[in-house]
């Protein structure tokens, strides 16, 4: 029985182990997936703009289109924006005389032999991609083949592995373009056939990236435990599992290659688990149940010995609680196999949900832009530019609930308990909330943070919540000042995150944990009202109790407590 129970237990620990391999590697993919269709709306946000303006644009409108954009803020990764014009023989003149207006030293390069002429016109921000004006893409076969592809499909397009001319490292990369198309001179639709397509093929928009920006604005390595390799046929495009990286393992627990058909190319992520991986996987419970089970069998076979007289009575006796347990561990088997075919079905849901969710706003946000500058040169009405804005800012409120409803829905699914350095954890959330401490010149002040036991990923949520709470409901035009705090308390850590910001009515202390339960208007303060019910929800999951002390105008004081014995 012994060996039984401890090679469950193994397998049970390596089940664990295993799903929360696939859990991140699902999570790597599906972050690569949605941070290059983000970087897709944002080209066909730019066909839109060349669009509104009939077909063509200039370098001035081209600049204030990419600058609205703010590239560094809401795209890390992407290298550029640019317009690429497709320019043929008979129209070569023209062309290079209305861009040398502006740009004297402007010029097509390099020389080439095929038959189409595919220049880069604009590339914002400029300086770092200077080497990139004027590069006729055309002139090499993977950008050529890439552009050929969007402009015959109407779709967006990927090149093959290529090194941007604007790279000093000479590291790979690749361009993402999105084709436009004009009919008798001005701006039109995408054609509904191939040779219509190439008929009136204008140009494209494109972004240039460097792979290994990329996955540093995509996927940050502390914050996970898995290396990632991608390839492109027989081309490494980024690759993290080798001898370089610190983290990489050379016997990894577990390694798996997902075939992924990603604008027009068939790319290959590899991914492994790293030392990180492992040494957070380390358990001695298997150990224990060995040692333990083999004691206790040292001692039952000393007693049968001294009661191998006793009547039949307790031989029956024995042999019912025998059958007992045996009944009650395939029980709890079964109990644990349901449940976890029941949150995997609820983690698809939520997913597929969200997704299905987020496109249609995704297409409400890109038309209500193409709708507002195309009324920018026609009805400059303040009704309708409000109705617009009205309706930019419903759907970006929608796009924040689904979010926050996604990562209600997820909490609890951490698979166990791990030493949580708080220090550490409070560093990260600080760092997450960089940019907002900094706009609002917020002062945090800390007390020395205990090492605890916890989900680690859920006591981040549950920082990061009261944190940025505190700085948004700061008293106008002042500096807010925050601490956070935490002492023993018994059995129990108490934490405390102080502010000296507007406050909350007393009134009220009973309702603001609920789901969208919100004490200010939309406009006055924006958010989903979700927040303080995720946080209710981590405490609970620890077995804590969370509570508020504040009045109006005088500031707030949240404490929860985390047992320290969990």
């Amino acid at each position: 029985m012994t060996i039984g129970v401890w090679q469950y237990s193994k397998i049970q620990i390596q089940e664990k182990n295993e799903n929360r391999f696939h859990r991140e590697a699902d999570q790597v993919i599906t972050l690569i997936i949605e941070r290059l269709q983000k970087y897709e709306d944002a080209l066909w946000s730019g066909v839109a703009s060349i669009q509104s303006h009939g077909g063509s644009v200039s370098i001035s409108q081209w600049n204030s289109f990419a600058t609205a954009l703010r590239l560094p803020e809401k795209y890390r990764g992407i290298n550029g924006i640019g317009v690429i014009f497709n320019v043929p023989d008979e129209e070569l003149a023209d062309y290079l005389d209305s861009q040398q207006r502006d740009r004297p030293n402007y010029g097509i390069h390099p020389k080439h032999d095929n038959p189409y002429r595919l220049p880069i016109t604009y590339i914002e921000p400029v300086a770092e991609n200077a080497n990139a004006v004027g590069l006729d893409v055309a002139h090499e076969q993977n950008r050529l083949s890439a552009a050929l592809k969007a402009r015959d499909s109407g779709k967006a397009q990927i090149t093959g592995p290529i090194y941007l001319v604007q790279s000093t490292e000479r590291t790979p990369g690749f361009l993402f373009y999105a084709p436009f198309y004009r009919s008798n001179g001005v701006a039109s639709a995408t054609p509904p056939n191939a040779p219509e397509r190439q008929k009136q093929f204008s140009g494209m928009v494109y972004a240039p990236f460097i792979v290994h920006k990329l996955m540093l604005g995509t996927l940050e390595k502390a914050r996970r435990h898995v290396g990632i390799t991608i390839r492109d046929q027989d081309f490494t495009l980024y690759n993290e599992n080798n001898s370089d990286d610190q983290r990489f393992d050379k016997n990894p627990q577990f390694e798996q290659t997902f075939p992924l058909d990603i604008y027009g190319r068939q790319w290959q992520i590899t991914i492994r688990s790293t030392t990180d991986f492992r040494d957070e996987a380390k358990n001695s419970q298997p150990t224990f149940i060995l040692i333990g089970g083999i004691l206790i069998d040292t001692m039952l076979f000393f007693l049968f010995l001294i009661l191998s007289n006793a009547n039949r009575r307790a031989t029956l006796l024995a042999n019912e609680i025998s059958k007992g347990y045996q009944t009650k561990s395939l029980e709890l088997e079964h109990n644990i196999r349901q449940l976890r075919e029941s949150n995997k079905e609820l983690e698809q849901f939520a997913f597929a949900a969200s997704h299905d969710l987020q496109e249609p706003l995704r297409t409400l946000t890109s038309f209500t832009e193409l709708l507002k500058s195309e009324l920018n040169d026609k009805d400059n009405s303040p009704h309708v530019q409000a109705s617009i804005q009205y309706i930019n800012e419903a759907a970006e409120r929608m796009r924040r609930l689904v979010l926050g409803l996604m990562s209600y829905s997820r909490i609890g699914r951490e698979p166990e308990l791990t030493a949580v350095d708080c220090e550490r954890l409070l560093n990260n959330v600080l760092a997450d909330l960089d940019s907002s401490i900094n706009e609002h010149k917020a002062e945090i002040s800390r007390s020395k943070l205990p090492t605890i036991k916890a989900y680690s990923t859920e006591l981040h949520i549950l920082f990061q919540n009261l944190i940025s709470n505190a700085i948004k409901f700061s008293n106008p035009n002042t500096t807010p000042h925050i601490t956070v705090a935490c002492k023993g308390d018994g059995d129990n850590w108490l934490f405390s995150i102080q502010d000296d910001g507007i406050g909350i009515d007393p009134q009220q202390f009973e309702h603001i944990f609920l789901l969208f339960k919100r004490l200010h208007a939309q406009h006055d303060y924006p958010g989903s009202g979700i927040g303080l019910a995720k946080c209710k929800k981590v405490v609970t999951l620890h077995g804590g109790e969370i509570w508020i002390n504040s009045e109006a105008n005088a500031g707030t004081t949240f404490f929860f407590t985390i047992p320290n014995s969990i």
